[in-house]
This record gives C-alpha cells, structure tokens and sequence, in this order.
C-alpha cells in the first residue's frame, strides 16, 4: 500500500492524503491556515489532474476545525468538483462530524447545499 501525500498538514493545516489501493482522498485536522490558497490551490490542481486520467474519484474530509478564509477555499474546490458531472465522472465526497459537533455538522450542509456537490453528510461514531 502506498499513499500520496498531497500535503504533510500540521496544527494548522490539514494533512491531505490519496490512497490509490481504496482510490479515496482524506482531508482530515485542523485548517486555519494565514494563506488558505497555499493549501487549497494545489489540492484542485492534483484533483483536476487526477480527473484528467481516472473518470472516478471518492473524497473524504474529516476536519475538526476550519476558519472562514479555509472555509471559502474549500467550498471553491468543491465546486469546482462539481463541474465534473455524471455520467462521465463518478464522484463520491463524504463529510465527518464528530457528535457532539453541530457547527461542522451544519457546515458540512451548507456545503453540500451552497457548492452544489452531492455529498453524504455522516456522524462519525
């Protein structure tokens, strides 16, 4: 098994990762970061690139915290995603909550609302 590491992530920054084994891409920490497009904008390149050679793509983000400017990144890239339509592309995104956490809970919906992706929305348990 090998795992890309799309970014390394730290206490401010999410770790960013695709398994090609499980062909899933985790964005998983904390993303507070001072430059949001430092982050974000390299993960729409790898994920445009990735779209330009597979026709699939599974993501999950499990964030435990996100500030509005990492929130505005995020929500472009996920837009972005959601040019790439069915039946073409087979694109599953998943987002994790913890339960006792309805402001990520709730984000999670707008996101899936605002950004216009089909989005499974799950407490993690």
């Amino acid at each position: 098994m090998s795992v890309e590491i799309i970014q390394t992530g730290s206490k401010n920054i999410p770790r960013i990762t695709y398994d090609p084994d499980e062909d899933v891409l985790n964005i998983t920490g904390r993303s507070i970061a001072e430059r949001p497009e430092v982050v974000y904008s390299p993960l729409e390149e790898w994920i445009k690139a990735h779209l330009s050679r597979f026709n699939r793509l599974r993501m999950v983000i499990f964030l435990e915290y996100i500030n509005s400017g990492s929130s505005k990144a995020l929500r472009d890239v996920l837009r972005m995603v959601s040019s790439y339509r069915a039946p073409q592309y087979k694109i599953r995104i998943t987002w994790l909550y913890e339960e006792d956490d309805e402001a990520m809970y709730e984000l999670g919906e707008h996101y899936r609302d605002a950004a216009g992706v089909a989005m499974d929305v799950q407490m993690v348990l």
